[in-house]
């Protein structure tokens, strides 16, 4: 099993991209191909040593399976694959079948350089391919005129609200928050200083503290696997629906911005400056450093650097109408429109995307089936507690709902704006006015 880092796993739930190794074979591989090879290029989201063992029982279960082709693999380091996929593209030569994410959907989107799954898979193909995909997932897949440019083919609900038991029990076992307006008293509760008192109790010391309640940070890379769980959840968003302005220039979004900073100024949220580092961040609830947190995932080395740490993901929040939203991502498997070997390049796609070969890629990245799973889907991870946060996330993927589809990003600048807010280095009204003019010049450039 993969004993990714928390930095490398929110990489590759974001889809934003991850620290990749250099260039590396799995297989033979190449944009070339002759005859009835057909060639795949995808990103490391395990170890190389475990993504060229996947490659390489993929390209010979292919070939058994289907005698007149054969495959070709290729592992792209992240950081070099969109530069090299809109070479491959351009050239004419691309590569046959290719993994792809939301941000680089957005690139191809128009271009043409995708095939039209409706045009080259069978109806019956196309079912299965999509039966129980949450419709969420597809809208990054689609072309301008309904187009299937693409099949989801592993998930992964970014951040979930985990809290860690010890800390609960410590607290006394306060109820569970269920809504947004409850994580702030809660996250109080959970906020405990060295000498076992909690927040707003006689001698309470804010300068020595065990246990923030809420491991909150002021850094873009992480907050853009939780923030936007607010606005959505609130019924607003960060872009406008038209994507040429801010989304929360409104009642609900300034009312989701006015929760977090609550939450910030309750003393209960770790300070700005306590967790910059990103690994550090993601290993505070199960250190016993943090009692709440939007948590990634639970890893082989969290596992092993903690054993005594028992954590429960939590039903995400409602916001003030019941809307319960989690910022989610996905990975996609597409065929290129100019294959020189179509017949080969689809039936590659299709053994990809079949179930056997899908779930086993998805258990090798920890990531979460696309398909609902009827039962438990890890079983076999190699400590119970993985197994179990695991397959609690998977039952939460009905709320996922991946970032907005648009010509530019703003997200980085947005959040930027949102901690000048909460931090208090700008009022609302003024934070408001100047990411709004910001987002409508970014959005006239793009279009």
């Amino acid at each position: 099993m993969s004993s990714t880092s928390e930095l490398d796993r929110r990489r590759f739930l974001q889809a934003l991209g991850a620290t990749g190794a250099g260039l590396a074979l799995g297989g033979c591989g190449g944009s070339k191909a002759s005859g009835n090879t057909a060639t795949y290029w995808v990103q490391p989201n395990a170890s190389q040593q475990q993504m060229q063992g996947f490659l390489k029982d993929l390209a010979a279960g292919f070939q058994a399976a289907n005698k007149q082709y054969s495959a070709k693999t290729l592992i792209v380091p992240w950081e070099d694959s969109q530069t090299k996929l809109t070479a491959a593209f351009s050239s004419g030569n691309p590569p046959d079948v290719t993994y792809q994410i939301a941000p680089w959907m957005n690139i191809w989107r128009q271009t043409g350089v995708l095939a039209d799954f409706h045009k080259i898979a069978p109806k019956d193909d196309v079912d299965k391919f999509l039966d129980g995909v949450n419709s969420s997932l597809l809208d990054a897949a689609k072309g301008p005129n309904g187009e299937l440019l693409a099949i989801p083919y592993v998930t992964g609900g970014s951040h979930q609200l985990t809290v860690n038991l010890n800390i609960w029990e410590q607290a006394g076992k306060p109820p569970l928050p269920t809504t947004y307006d409850e994580m702030i008293p809660f996250a109080k509760a959970l906020t405990i200083d060295t000498a076992g008192r909690k927040l707003g109790e006689p001698g309470f010391d804010a300068k020595h503290i065990a246990s923030y309640g809420m491991n909150w940070p002021p850094v873009p890379a992480i907050e853009d696997n939780y923030l936007w769980h607010y606005f959505w959840s609130f019924g607003s968003d960060y872009v406008s629906a038209d994507g040429k302005d801010v989304g929360f220039d409104n009642d609900n979004g300034r009312a989701a911005l006015r929760n977090m900073k609550a939450m910030v100024d309750s003393g209960a949220a770790t300070p700005p400056g306590l967790y910059t580092d990103e690994n550090k961040w993601g290993n505070a609830i199960f250190a016993g450093k943090a009692g709440m947190q939007w948590v990634g995932g639970f890893t082989v080395d969290q596992a092993k650097a903690f054993p005594k740490a028992r954590v429960r993901v939590l039903e995400p929040p409602k916001g003030p109408s019941g809307r319960q939203v989690i910022v989610g991502a996905c990975g996609y498997i597409a065929v290129a429109a100019k294959s020189k070997h179509p017949e080969a390049a689809y039936a590659l796609a299709k053994y990809i995307l079949s179930p056997e070969q899908q779930e086993k890629y998805t258990r090798l990245i920890l990531a979460l089936p696309v398909h609902p799973a009827s039962g438990d889907f890890y079983t076999d991870l190699p400590d119970p507690r993985m197994n179990e946060f695991q397959n609690a996330v998977e039952k939460l993927g009905k709320y996922t709902r991946i970032t907005r589809i648009l010509k530019y990003q703003p997200q980085e600048y947005l959040m930027g704006k949102i901690n000048d807010y909460v931090a208090g280095k700008q009022d609302l009204d003024a934070m408001i006015q100047d990411a709004s003019k910001q987002v409508r010049q970014m959005a006239a450039a793009a279009n």
